[in-house]
This record gives structure tokens, C-alpha cells and sequence, in this order.
């Protein structure tokens, strides 16, 4: 009989007919009780397992209206015919076949021994006294106060031209995707959707507007005319690069929406972390207004958990941007939103950005001088003056892949940069922002002997 096995257990909190249950159902679930089969009576069930009439009862008729259990008047209960069958044995490894890593350099963290966590809790404490926060889903648009603080804070930091109107908040960057390939798609095609991506590309993004039927290709800011569709993505500081756009690509670039009355997503990602000069404003706000939709992001400059990113959308997309937001709830956290909102309000932002650029620009200094000490000129730094990594060429005779390969072996995470023809050396990324100061050197020094 299927309950000869089950022993209850009296010391656990939970029901002994819970505990009957997911026995039963256990054995149903592994084809050891098959459809058809008559269970014991409530009254044999009782007295085999020493139970009470009321928990077995209880057990079976939880069974029966989980569909487990068929009951037959006058004649019982009844395995239902479930089809179930025997899950495959398969063999699961709880622990990753790799060699472990001592120092990332590889990483998207951000370096949290400067951040003012006293404050940012008491900005948290403050938006859970809102009653509204708690008890409603948000504004769609997102909160009105944050849209308020962004549009000056942006236009202040980045130079960016928006009304709060005009700024749509959601959680994270590729969140905004979602909304932007479906409001372009219907705004801007009405036969091929086509987006290029500034080389290298972004690949979640790419998937995000792949999966709803646009087209995708690559294109060199220095070869725009080449480029095969009607929007273009940018990241003016993107990290591959270790630099912004020159004036002259700025200029080309906005030469480029009015010539072809294109649009251009510009992501604005660790624009604010320049170290030899004053960070360049957005391209947002030298354009007209109407052809660069412009991306913000928390995430590099408070933390990567705080899911809040922003759009400002140019007023000519509005109306049709109003007519696809009452699809979509907001998914940035409500208290959150206001908490940021009072955070940047009393210019706490700003004085840790200040702070995270004298850290960060003294780390990069001294991954500069563990390079020289360590490479000589067998590493050469092909961009840092901007964001939080290091693109480094290195000689040799292997490809980056396999530099990269090498260094986790060796105990040290890298990211190679992709193949490109016009950079015929192998070519790693250096990410230096999540990295303790004290391992800089050791991490570099390992490089080193895995390279040589």
C-alpha cells in the first residue's frame, strides 16, 4: 500500500494532513500510485497510521480538489488519471567547473566604500511616510517630483533641454527599450524597422529590438553615410572607446538626423566620469529637439540595484507616447523614485559624483602605473578619458579571446574588446571601478606572468 512508507512527524509545525498530502502527492507525482488505483477508506487510512478520521478526511478530500484524487460515491477514492510521468533523472552540478577568480576587472560594479548610505536610508524613511507610495502602483510616466528634479538636475549636469513633461522614467535602461521599439516602430516605419548600433553594439538591447521584428546593423561614427537605418544608437562615452565623441563626430552626427530626418538613441552611460576636463554635455541638448531621444541611468552613479533609469522624449513623439503609456504600469519602485527625487533635491548627488571622480580617476592613475611597471611597452592604453574602464592593447602573439582566456585561468577576469580591422592588436578592457586600490597591483602583476 502507498501509505505503508509515511511516518508523521509531531514535532514540525506544519499539519500532519499537510504532511499526508505531499506524500501521497509525491507518490503520484513518481508513478509509484498509477491512475486507477483504489487508496484505503478514510477509516483504514486512520487506524494504519494512527491518525484521526478528521485528518485523513481532511488529506483526501484537499487531494481531490488539487485533482490528485477522483471521488467515486460508494466506492472511494481514486488516483486520477494525470498523466504524469517519471521525471528523467538528470544530473545537476551545484557548484560552476571553473577556476576561481581573485580579481574582476571584467566587473559592471560600481565602488561602494564612498556612498552615503546614512542619508540614502533617511531619504527612504522619509518617502515611506507617503501613504500614496505604498498603497498604489505609480505614475506610468513616473513620480512627478522625480520628472521635476531630472529635468533640472540633467540640464545642469549633462546640459540636457526637457520639461518634466517630456521625461519618462522606468526601471533600467533596457526597460526603456521595450517602450521605444514599440512607440518608433509605430511612429517612425510603417514598412522595414531598422535600427544601426555604434560599433561594438549593446547586446541586450539588441535583442530587446530583435525580438519585436526590427532589423539590426553596425555602424563607425566616422562612416555615417553608410549607416542602414533611420535610428541610430550611441553611447557618446561608450567603454569600448575609452573616450567621448569629437566635436567633429558631434556635429556629423547631428548633421545626420536633419539630412536624413533621422533620430538617434543617445545613451548616455557614465557621461558624468571624465578626468582631464570638464565632462561634454549631452548631444541632446545641442540638437533641435526633435530628433535625439536621451537615455540616463543611476546605476554607475549611485548603484546598479537602484532599478531607475530615465528618457526625455522630444515633444514630437509625445501624443504617441501618451497613447501607448496607459499599456504599461510603471516598474520603477514608487519609493524609490521619491526618495531619489529628495536625494538629488538637496545636492547629495552632486557631491558624491565629486567624490567618485577622485576616486575613480586615482585608481585609474594607479592601473596606469602598475601597467608601465609591469607591461613596459608591451601595453599600450588606447583610451582613458572617460567612464570607469581602461582599453589597453597588448603585444603578442595571441588574440584578445585568448589573452582573455589565459587570465582567468590565471585567476585574473578580463573582457576582450571585439575584432576590428582597423585595430589589428589584441585588445583587452580594463574595468577598474569595482576593484579594491590594493588590488590593482597584484591583479596586474598576474597579467603579467599569464601573458608572457
Amino acid at each position: 500500500m502507498i501509505w505503508s512508507n509515511f511516518a508523521p512527524d509531531r514535532s514540525r509545525k506544519e499539519p500532519l494532513y499537510l504532511q499526508l498530502s505531499e506524500f501521497i502527492r509525491e507518490e503520484i507525482r513518481q508513478s509509484r500510485a498509477l491512475p486507477g488505483t483504489r487508496l484505503p477508506s478514510v477509516r483504514e487510512l486512520a487506524s494504519g497510521l494512527g491518525l484521526s478520521r478528521t485528518t485523513t478526511e481532511t488529506c483526501y478530500s484537499k487531494l481531490a480538489a488539487e485533482g490528485y484524487l477522483v471521488s467515486k460515491p460508494q466506492s472511494g477514492y481514486f488516483v486520477a488519471d494525470l498523466e504524469v510521468r517519471p521525471p528523467a533523472e538528470q544530473n545537476f552540478s551545484t557548484t560552476r567547473a571553473e577556476t576561481p577568480v581573485r580579481y574582476d576587472f571584467a566587473n559592471n560594479y560600481v565602488d561602494g566604500t564612498t556612498f552615503p548610505s546614512v542619508i540614502w536610508r533617511r531619504h527612504l524613511g522619509r518617502a515611506l511616510q507617503a501613504r500614496e507610495a505604498l498603497t498604489g502602483y505609480g505614475e506610468p510616466q513616473g513620480e512627478p517630483v522625480l520628472r521635476q528634479v531630472l529635468a533640472e538636475y540633467s540640464h545642469e549636469s549633462r546640459g540636457v533641454v526637457a520639461q518634466p513633461e517630456q521625461i519618462v522614467i522606468s526601471a533600467g535602461v533596457q526597460s526603456l527599450f521595450v517602450l521605444l521599439a514599440a512607440l518608433l516602430g509605430d511612429r517612425l516605419f510603417h514598412g522595414r524597422r531598422a535600427i544601426a548600433w555604434e560599433r561594438p553594439g549593446f547586446a541586450q538591447g539588441e535583442e530587446i529590438f530583435r525580438r519585436q521584428g526590427w532589423d539590426l546593423s553596425h555602424f563607425d561614427v566616422e562612416d555615417l553615410d553608410r549607416a542602414e537605418a533611420r535610428l541610430l544608437y550611441v553611447s557618446p562615452s561608450n567603454p569600448y572607446k575609452g573616450r567621448s565623441l569629437t566635436p567633429e563626430q558631434r556635429r556629423r552626427l547631428l548633421r545626420w538626423t536633419r539630412e536624413h530626418d533621422g533620430y538617434i538613441l543617445e545613451d548616455d552611460y557614465n557621461g558624468e566620469f571624465r578626468y582631464f576636463a570638464t565632462p561634454v554635455s549631452s548631444l541632446q541638448g545641442m540638437g533641435d529637439g526633435e530628433h535625439i531621444v536621451y537615455l540616463g541611468s543611476f546605476s554607475r552613479l549611485l548603484f546598479p540595484s537602484l532599478r531607475i533609469s530615465y528618457m526625455v522624449l522630444p515633444p514630437g513623439l509625445l501624443p504617441d507616447y501618451q497613447c501607448l503609456a496607459r499599456l504599461y504600469n510603471q516598474t520603477s519602485s514608487t519609493v524609490e523614485q521619491l526618495a531619489l527625487a529628495s536625494f538629488l533635491r538637496e545636492g547629495h548627488l552632486r557631491r558624491h559624483v565629486k567624490k567618485l571622480r577622485r576616486l575613480y580617476r586615482r585608481k585609474g592613475e594607479l592601473l596606469q602605473r602598475a601597467l608601465a611597471r609591469y607591461f613596459g611597452h608591451t601595453a599600450a592604453i588606447r583610451g582613458y578619458e572617460s567612464g570607469l574602464h581602461m582599453r589597453i592593447a597588448v603585444a603578442g602573439p595571441w588574440d584578445a579571446a585568448t589573452l582573455a582566456a589565459k587570465a582567468e585561468a590565471a585567476g585574473v577576469r578580463v573582457r576582450p574588446v571585439p575584432v576590428s580591422p582597423s585595430e589589428p592588436e589584441a585588445e583587452i578592457l580594463l574595468s577598474f571601478a569595482g576593484i579594491g586600490e590594493e588590488d590593482i597591483e597584484p591583479a596586474v602583476a598576474l597579467l603579467r606572468k599569464a601573458w608572457q
